[in-house]
């Protein structure tokens, strides 16, 4: 949108002081048409057919505001108090540089924040991985294979929430009848997906005893002094052996 200029003064302009109001009304429409569609104060008589209702064309060109030109008027001076095409072109094409220029440094500065965030949303995700898995390795009770219990716990966090495997983990430990030399290695376990088990299954008198559910020892037969047995007898070759020591 551009605008016209007009001067305070001019209603007590000398030129416009005398018109009827219909013909001041036609040169300021006039003045407006010019500027909006940047004809430099041309207006073709096409255009004067839709301005000019009341017939106020001469009354113009009599005050010497309008000029006859082929096809149509021209305003009086119109490029000494309005912008000329140029001007506004010149203007437009500038404020579209600045605008350009604008964003393109925001643009700048917009990739700059976003690389930012990405490498702070990363560190942010590391971090929290490694608070959680933290968490996880204080409450599980067997500490074996770190590594691999760490990479099986971001596996594990795709599947389950932190929440259920601290849950999961915090009750394994506290199960009563858990063997402590049966515990299971805690990637071993996240693989599995052990943290929804029921509880272990309840222990006997005789296996809390032994810590332990084992295969039964085979305890060797035990005998008597009458039940003893007597073996087989020395062959007659070591008795003659025995028999030829001095």
């Amino acid at each position: 949108m551009t605008w016209i200029k007009l001067d305070d003064s001019l209603p007590n302009n000398p030129k416009i002081l005398p018109l009827s109001d219909g013909a001041f009304r036609l040169y300021i429409e006039g003045l407006c048409y010019a500027n909006q569609y940047l004809t430099d104060g041309y207006l073709a008589n096409a255009v004067l057919i839709r301005l000019d209702q009341g017939n106020n064309r001469d009354e113009l060109v009599w005050a010497k505001l309008w000029i006859e030109s082929e096809d149509g008027i021209c305003i009086n001076d119109y490029t000494e108090h309005q912008s000329s095409k140029a001007d506004v072109e010149a203007k437009k094409e500038q404020v579209r540089d600045r605008v350009q220029r604008f964003r393109t440094k925001s643009n700048a500065v917009s990739n700059a924040d976003v690389t930012l965030s990405e490498t702070e949303y990363r560190n942010r995700i590391q971090n929290t991985d490694t608070e959680a898995f933290d968490r996880f390795w204080s409450v599980y009770p067997r500490k074996a294979g770190k590594q691999d219990a760490q990479r099986s716990f971001e596996r594990a966090l795709k599947v389950a929430t932190l929440d259920e495997i601290l849950a999961g983990a915090q009750k394994y430990a506290d199960d009563p009848n858990r063997v402590a030399q049966f515990t299971a290695h805690p990637s071993t376990w996240l693989n599995q997906g052990r943290w929804s088990d029921e509880p272990l299954p309840r222990r006997t008198n005789e296996d809390a005893r032994r810590g332990v559910i084992s295969t039964p020892t085979i305890v060797p037969p035990r005998f008597t002094a009458d039940e003893a047995p007597t073996g087989s007898p020395m062959p007659d070759f070591i008795k003659d052996m025995f028999r030829d020591l001095p």
